[in-house]
């Protein structure tokens, strides 16, 4: 049984990235000689390749051709023929993008107008009617994702505007080329290019870099952020530890968290300075320290102090709930 076509691309249709994908600006010639289909963009999941690659009006289609010499390509064409898989995903990469104004509704649409075309997956999950969620990769071959993709499309777009303002030069044939770009050395070293790299070179280098960047910057806040609360919490137990120590009353607690805040050693260093004192629980249980219950009450069952002292068995139930669990024990 012959499979049907997969929509790859529908260009009237924004996909779940929130751009429009326009066919006139695919680079297919790379895909044509490894026209890979992968498994939901799993690069280790090769199921096969696509054939009759085209652009018919707004769609761009392919037949996809499974690789029945493993198991799950014979599931994925499988689900196709029975009919539970009916959709495909695009990888890309993106050289060139610009916001247009629709006259209809006269919102800002972002279009993608230079695209390469890396791979297309089958995948269950449609971000436009007929084709998936685009994964979008950038120089690297890697996935760029959420806010990277949001800063890195945003990218795309200012060096697009800068690239179009950028004066040309004219061949020998008479055409004009983008005009070659004077970088240093050292520019041309960070940026990865040869001497004499044109507007476009330098264009796709630095929103590579850009790329870096954010991905560096997302790493080093996440990195922060879990320093501030291993941080937070050491100063938290600190602070409980010496509450419970004695050194210093709860209604030290406030001040003694902002001093750790601060300076985390010079506070440690101070409340070790501070004598503990034994635990009303000690007392209860007769160790040694100085009690804050009178001697005759140590041996007291919880009859007795309910008999004899119940404000004073309720001031231990709020204030120490340790001592009040060791009295409880006594029935």
């Amino acid at each position: 049984m012959p499979l049907p076509k997969f929509i790859l691309n529908d260009q009237r249709v924004k996909n779940s990235h929130g751009f429009y994908l326009e066919n006139a600006g695919g680079r297919f010639e790379r895909f044509d000689d490894n026209p890979v289909m992968l498994d939901n963009h799993d690069m280790s999941k090769l199921v096969g390749r696509w054939e009759e690659l085209a652009v018919e009006g707004d769609l761009l289609t392919a037949t996809p051709v499974f690789d029945e010499g493993t198991e799950l390509g014979r599931e994925r064409k499988g689900q196709v023929e029975r009919g539970f898989l009916k959709g495909a995903s695009i990888g890309l990469y993106i050289h060139a993008a610009e916001y247009r104004q629709n006259p209809v509704t006269n919102d800002t649409e972002l279009h993608v107008t230079d695209w390469e075309m890396v791979e297309s997956s089958v995948t269950p999950l449609p971000s436009n009617a007929g084709a998936l969620s685009l994964c979008v990769y950038n120089s690297e071959r890697q996935p760029v994702e959420g806010e990277q993709l949001a800063s890195y499309l945003d990218n795309i777009v200012k060096l697009t505007l800068n690239q179009t303002n950028m004066p040309n030069i004219e061949t020998k044939g008479g055409a004009s080329a983008p005009a070659a770009v004077t970088l240093s050395a050292a520019a041309q070293v960070v940026l990865g290019i040869s001497e004499g790299a044109d507007a476009a070179a330098v264009s796709a280098a630095i929103v590579q870099l850009s790329a870096k960047y954010e991905q560096e910057k997302a790493a080093r806040e996440k990195l922060e952020a879990e320093v501030r609360t291993a941080r937070e919490k050491a100063c938290a137990d600190m602070i409980a530890l010496a509450v419970r120590e004695g050194r210093i009353t709860a209604d030290q607690k406030a001040t003694y968290e902002k001093l750790a805040a601060a300076d985390f050693e010079a506070t440690k260093a101070a409340l070790e300075a501070i004598p503990a004192k034994a635990s009303l629980a000690a007392q209860v249980r007769g160790t040694a320290g100085t009690s804050a219950i009178p001697a005759e009450r140590k041996t007291w069952n919880l009859h007795a102090w309910m008999q004899n002292d119940m404000a004073g068995l309720n001031k231990l139930k709020a204030e120490d709930p340790e001592v009040y669990a060791e009295i409880l024990k006594r029935v």
